[in-house]
């Protein structure tokens, strides 16, 4: 393998452990930032990185760079926001991706959402985090999951007890839910949080 340069490696290092902190890839824009340099000469040292066998990378996603010889991880696709606190709009879309080793994932069914509000916080689910939701693990009482309640989502503690749904938020200062029409979305399998200064 070719050898890099002392910036090549800087580039390299920082990707790699960013990786490690965040649970994703940077975006483009997020290694310009570090290292305080416009975006080409980054596209430059991603096309050298790939050319020497320690990238590669899928054009058509933001975070789409893969260290070569890692271990495999799988894209789960973000789909938007999900609110821990009152209700909030369907999950949405795919947005971006974020990376997860596929140890985690093994043959689930995944899905990311970004967490929105406070009412899982002394769980240790903050706002700004993604978590990431298994479509197909069975759920039990205690599992933290997504729930959609009359069309909106929102992420809960369930418990079912005597044939009756009650969805609780950690942060005591918001009541149980006790719903009536309700579908499971998902179980809480992994969170990722971004470092910020």
């Amino acid at each position: 393998m070719e050898k890099l340069t002392e910036k090549q490696q800087a580039v390299f290092d920082f990707i790699e452990n960013f990786y490690l902190e965040n649970g994703s890839m940077p975006t483009i824009r997020e290694i310009a930032s570090h290292f305080k340099i416009t975006i080409g000469p980054v596209q430059k040292y991603l096309q050298v990185l790939e050319k020497k066998g320690r990238l590669s990378k899928k054009d058509s996603i933001s975070r789409g760079l893969e260290i070569i010889g890692r271990k495999k991880f799988v894209p789960v696709p973000v789909m938007g926001s999900v609110h821990a606190g009152t209700f909030l709009e369907p999950v949405a879309d795919r947005q971006d991706y974020v990376y997860i080793n596929t140890d985690i994932t093994r043959s689930m069914e995944c899905f990311a959402l970004k967490v929105r509000g406070d009412s899982m916080e002394p769980s240790g689910i903050v706002e700004g985090d993604t978590v990431v939701i298994s479509k197909n693990s069975p759920i039990s009482n205690g599992d933290i999951a997504v729930v959609l309640v009359d069309g909106e989502a929102a992420i809960k503690v369930y418990n079912k007890i005597d044939g009756k749904v009650c969805l609780r938020s950690t942060n005591q200062l918001y009541p149980p839910i006790y719903p009536k029409n309700y579908k499971i979305l998902g179980k809480l399998i992994y969170l990722l949080r971004e470092y910020k200064d």
